[in-house]
């Protein structure tokens, strides 16, 4: 668990770098990657946390619970991130006058979630064939 957020929190500040240096603009990728980091570390945080409820062996049921959870974390960041854009852009702008932006459109919305829901599947993946693996010792 504790890998788990320290790997969110180093996220959230490659995120804050890449909005003050512009990389957003200059990769196309570095937007995807940090949505799938963020779902795979996101979903290692989630299967720790709700550890109690997971089975081991039942694929389906363990992957509907993280990924669930996971897309869940993912949808409230893009609500932040669409508050953020209408409350802090113009704030910013005001005291520093600079241009500010933290949401993109609805492709890149929708992009966001399908990269959270990649890596939190992927990480749903690892989990259940280290248990089967595990098992079988």
């Amino acid at each position: 668990m504790k890998k788990a957020f320290v790997a969110l929190v180093a996220i959230f500040i490659i995120n804050a770098l890449g909005l003050y240096y512009g990389w957003y603009h200059n990769s196309f990728w570095f937007d995807m990657t940090l949505h799938f980091l963020g779902g795979f570390f996101m979903a290692m945080l989630m299967a720790n946390y709700l550890s109690d409820y997971l089975v081991n062996k039942n694929f389906l049921k363990n992957m509907l619970i993280i990924v669930g959870t996971t897309v869940l974390m993912g949808v409230v960041w893009e609500f932040c991130e669409y508050l953020a854009n209408l409350i802090l852009s113009p704030i910013i702008y005001n005291l520093f006058a600079v241009k500010t932006y933290f949401m993109g459109d609805l492709d890149d919305t929708i992009n966001d979630l399908l990269m959270d829901v990649v890596g939190a599947g992927l990480f749903s993946l690892i989990l259940h064939l280290f248990w089967s693996r595990k098992s079988q010792l």
